[in-house]
C-alpha cells in the first residue's frame, strides 16, 4: 500500500477508536443526566474487599439526593445503573473482578434501595475494570469504585 492509503486507514481507526470511547449516549436528555451522575461516583474501595459501611456511608448519602431527582427523568427504554469496577489486578474482566464488582454494585443498590429508591428503573451491575477511569493507569486504586450511568435496557 502507498502511504496516502496507510494514512487514510490509520485516521479512519482512530476516528473509530475515538468514537467507541466516547461516553456521548447520542441521546442529549442521557448525557446530561450522566454528567450530573458522574459527580457522585463512590470511591476508596480497598484491594480485594467490597469496603466497610463506614468508608462509603458517606459518599452514598451525597449520591441518594442526586439519583432521586435523575431517576423520574430517566427516558422510556433507559435504566439508571449502579455500576460496580475493579482496577484490572488479576485481569480486566476476570470472573473474580466481575463478582467483585458486582458484590460492589449491589451493596451500594441494596443501601440505596433501603435508603428510599425502589423504581424498577434502579438497576445494578459488576464491569470489573471494563470501563476504566481516565483519573488514572487501570491497575491503579481510583479504578475501584461505583458508578451511577444511564444505560439503554
Amino acid at each position: 500500500m502507498n502511504k496516502i492509503s496507510m494514512f487514510v486507514i490509520s485516521l479512519f481507526a482512530l476516528t473509530i477508536v475515538a468514537c467507541a470511547s466516547s461516553s456521548k449516549s447520542g441521546n442529549p436528555a442521557v448525557d446530561a443526566l450522566n454528567a450530573r451522575l458522574a459527580k457522585v461516583s463512590i470511591e476508596g474501595y480497598q484491594a480485594g474487599r467490597m469496603t466497610s459501611q463506614e468508608e462509603w456511608n458517606k459518599m452514598v448519602t451525597l449520591a441518594v439526593p442526586v439519583v432521586k431527582e435523575i431517576l423520574p427523568k430517566v427516558p422510556t427504554g433507559y435504566n439508571l445503573q449502579v455500576t460496580g469496577h475493579t482496577d484490572g489486578e488479576g485481569g480486566i474482566n476476570s470472573a473474580k473482578n466481575i463478582n467483585l464488582s458486582t458484590q460492589r454494585a449491589l451493596q451500594v443498590w441494596l443501601e440505596m434501595r433501603r435508603r428510599g429508591i425502589t423504581d424498577q428503573k434502579f438497576t445494578y451491575k459488576g464491569v470489573a475494570g471494563t470501563i476504566p477511569s481516565k483519573k488514572c493507569g487501570i491497575k491503579e486504586a481510583c479504578q475501584r469504585r461505583v458508578t451511577f450511568m444511564v444505560v439503554p435496557k
